[in-house]
């Protein structure tokens, strides 16, 4: 039998639902608070990816990331947005996190 592989929630995450992802207007950087003051490592925005997350647009939209990937130490979530169009045109945007020290 295959090993599988388990992620376990902290104990301060017991009822946390989701984590918060701010993306702030004309920007790619994906920070923790809502004043854009710090921004998110790639662990950390790996780990909230995994453990469930949010992102709030500038325009007041939450959309669910679709996808997790590094390159050279910078991690970035992906996610849909409709680019206005057709009701079924979209693009794909992303927001990078900083690299761990």
């Amino acid at each position: 039998m295959p090993n599988i592989v388990k992620i376990y929630e902290d104990a301060n995450e017991q009822h946390v639902r989701a984590f918060m992802v701010y993306k702030k207007a004309n920007q790619t950087k994906a920070y923790k608070d809502a004043a854009y003051t710090e921004q998110y490592t790639t662990s950390e925005l790996k780990n909230v990816f995994i453990k469930g997350a949010l992102i709030a647009l500038d325009d007041g939209a939450l959309v669910k990331p679709i996808k997790y990937a590094e390159s050279s130490s910078i991690g970035s979530i992906y996610y849909i947005v409709p680019n206005g169009t057709t009701a079924t045109s979209a693009d794909i945007a992303s927001l990078a996190a900083v690299a761990d020290e």
